[in-house]
């Protein structure tokens, strides 16, 4: 056979691999799409799961017009089971609805504090291991998992949705499936849980924080010293601070637009310290004071009241968590460890006495970057302005 003659064969032969298309595609119409999961531990000792699915929303006619079919119209379906583990609760379920459950957009998981309790390490294995969890899923602890998967939210799409947005507008960094497993795994053993409750059963609020050692509950921060530990973590980026100024004798408050927090720990004749650098770049958002900002001395004044304000806040953050909790949710362990590997090696076993006893100095220090369109308070005479 000559070489043109073999060509048209090699076409054919080749052609069909051109045509694979998609062997393992999943229609839109036989799944059912898991926004969100809820674990939860019930009163006989077995694991109760709750998912929030997304439903489709038929509508009848076209254009503006178009209403939704059936009554309320919900935009989410809230599903629950119980088993002895979540795979046997989650297969329970699969056998109750009509189409297969889909993970693939499931960006919240809620454990429950009674789960928390009792250790959520089998959890957090599963959904390590399952092909189709996403590992960015943020995660949250909550009283009741279910009220919170069954609020139908009345901006967003879905309250998974609604709480994404509310991590992401704080600009704090939301605890995902992948790092609390990392942190669980950690020196330290520790990992702080943003909590989350309901308010008046509609919409879906974050309010401090709950803290696991072991993959187990410790205790519960309020959001005051919740934000004690973001500055320490490294973590705040955003947030708004009311101070006093004494000879202003009215409030001012300034945003953070920006911090850096540095930790430097050293080992002196067997005492462990700890110094934490808070550095912070603060606009000013309000003056209702009668100081000029034109004066640097009184922007100093105001920079000097910001340091003794998140002073103040980390003294009783470190006051609850070091030696109230004993819990290392700041980071020391891995700081120690990477400074002083061989000093680690002698107490890693027993971290959990030495952390209460590490002496911890913070130092701060804030710089108001802008003061605002105007430099003197709106609305005050220029007579009644003190600018010396």
């Amino acid at each position: 056979m000559t070489r043109k003659g073999i060509r048209p064969i090699h076409c054919l032969i080749l052609l069909p691999l051109l045509l694979v298309g998609c062997w393992d595609r999943q229609e839109l119409n036989h799944l059912a799409i898991i926004s969100a999961l809820g674990i939860e531990q019930a009163q006989d000792g077995k694991i109760t799961v709750f998912t929030q699915e997304i439903t489709p929303r038929t509508l009848k006619g076209g254009g503006m017009g178009a209403t939704s079919e059936g009554g309320g119209g919900g935009k989410t379906l809230l599903r629950s089971e119980t088993g002895e583990t979540v795979p046997d609760a989650l297969f329970k379920l699969q056998k109750k609805v009509g189409r297969r459950l889909f993970w693939g957009h499931t960006m919240l998981v809620v454990f429950g504090e009674r789960a928390v309790r009792q250790g959520i390490q089998p959890q957090i294995d599963f959904l390590i291991r399952h092909p189709q969890m996403r590992l960015r899923a943020n995660v949250f602890i909550s009283e009741d998992p279910g009220a919170i998967l069954g609020i139908q939210a009345p901006v967003e799409s879905t309250a998974a949705r609604t709480i994404r947005n509310m991590v992401d507008l704080r600009r704090r960094k939301a605890m995902d499936i992948n790092q609390l497993a990392q942190m669980m795994a950690g020196d330290a053993q520790t990992a702080i849980i943003p909590y989350i409750q309901p308010v008046d059963k509609t919409i879906p609020y974050i309010h401090g924080s709950a803290i696991l050692k072991k993959g187990k509950w410790v205790g519960k921060l309020n959001q005051e010293i919740t934000e004690g530990v973001l500055w320490h973590r490294n973590e705040m980026k955003n947030g708004v601070i009311s101070l006093k100024i004494p000879e202003g004798r009215r409030d001012m408050g300034i945003r953070v637009v920006n911090s850096q927090v540095d930790m430097i720990p050293k080992i002196e004749q067997g005492e462990w310290r700890m110094t934490v650098r808070i550095h912070a770049e603060d606009d000013i958002e309000v003056n209702e004071t009668d100081l000029s900002m034109r004066n640097p001395r009184f922007v100093r004044m105001v920079e000097e009241a910001a340091e003794k304000e998140i002073y103040t806040l980390a003294q009783k953050m470190l006051q609850k968590v070091q030696h109230d909790l004993k819990a290392d949710i700041l980071g020391f362990a891995e700081t120690f460890h990477r400074r002083y590997p061989r000093e680690w090696e002698q107490v890693k076993d027993r971290w959990d006495q030495v952390f209460p006893r590490v002496k911890v100095k913070v130092q701060v220090k804030v710089d108001v970057e802008r003061v605002g369109m105007t430099n003197r308070p709106a609305g005050l005479p220029m007579e009644k302005v003190k600018k010396k």
